[in-house]
């Protein structure tokens, strides 16, 4: 059985966000959150492989984030909390009209996706049974010497246009993307790139499908210190997967890395070789032998 994202649109507040979904109805709720640039669709094939091993278990339900893919763009500064505002809305939407709550879900989040899960997970822990987070939780700490010049950059950012980039065609993006990730095959490569834009006026130029403004600096930097209190409050199970080849290996050191997965009561951690940062385009197949042996015990006692 092949499974296919059936895409609807949700109107969550003032922006129309495009939700990509498939699985029964009734199942369990599994929400595939994107990281930066990315959109929910990326997921199909990590869905697909969870999906045999645990066949009519979930409904997987991955959202384009704002200003992402087919969702709204707000061309303004994206300020991290409305994604959990967005997740929030996003999960009340699947409350039966009867009943006061929903049952708990499971999160799976990549890079800043997976950002936002632990985050939900902490502020609303009551909401989610078990969080899977890929090559995430890994963003450094601000430097608050730096805080002055990104406020200026911020600033200046506000009052000039942010351009919108277009490329030749889709393997220009293609080509760009791989120098990025160059441990991509050609043909994922490809696939990126067709998710990642849209034609330009119908011929064959191409435009990225996210709002230019994602890459104005923001005015303020990440704070491990105030991440790692809202993590501590999560009571969901987790697993932490990262990439072994993955750039963002570099960027925050391991002792730290360590420090905050410690956060979590109950933590499972699993290194995944052979794969960059995009684990699962990258490693369908091993990502989901891992989130199936996770999330197994929940589908047999839903089952009882």
């Amino acid at each position: 059985m092949t499974l296919s994202f059936q895409t609807r649109f949700e109107q969550l507040g003032d922006l129309r966000y495009a939700v990509h979904e498939a699985g029964p109805a009734e199942a369990t709720p599994m929400l595939l959150l994107h990281g930066l640039m990315d959109t929910g669709t990326s997921f199909a094939a990590l869905a697909e492989q969870i999906e045999r091993r645990l066949p009519g278990s979930f409904r997987f339900i991955a959202p384009d984030w704002r200003g992402h893919g087919a969702s709204d763009a707000i061309a303004d500064t994206y300020w991290f909390p409305e994604y959990l505002v967005d997740l929030d809305r996003l999960l009340d939407r699947l409350k039966p009209s009867n009943a006061d709550t929903t049952e708990p879900v499971v999160l799976v989040g990549h890079s800043m996706g997976g950002q936002i899960a632990a985050q939900y997970a902490g502020v609303r822990p009551e909401r989610v049974s078990h969080l899977v987070i890929l090559d995430s939780l890994n963003v450094p700490d601000a430097d608050v010497e730096k805080t002055p010049e990104r406020y200026r950059r911020w600033l200046d950012a506000k009052d000039r246009p942010t351009a919108e980039r277009s490329y030749d065609d889709t393997q220009a993006i293609a080509a760009r993307i791989g120098k990025r990730y160059p441990e991509l095959s050609r043909k994922q490569l490809h696939d990126i790139a067709e998710r990642w834009s849209a034609p330009v006026d119908g011929g064959p130029r191409r435009r990225m499908r996210h709002d230019p403004w994602h890459r104005v600096t923001f005015p303020y930097g990440f704070r491990a210190d105030e991440a790692m209190a809202i993590w501590r409050q999560t009571t969901a199970a987790v697993l932490c997967i990262d990439a072994a080849d993955s750039f963002m290996r570099h960027v925050t050191d391991a002792e730290a890395m360590t420090r905050r997965r410690a956060c979590f009561t109950r933590v499972h951690h699993v290194v995944v070789e052979d794969s960059g940062h995009m684990i699962h385009i990258q490693q369908p197949e091993r990502l989901a032998e891992e989130i199936s042996a996770f999330v197994r015990p929940a589908t047999t006692a839903n089952s009882d």
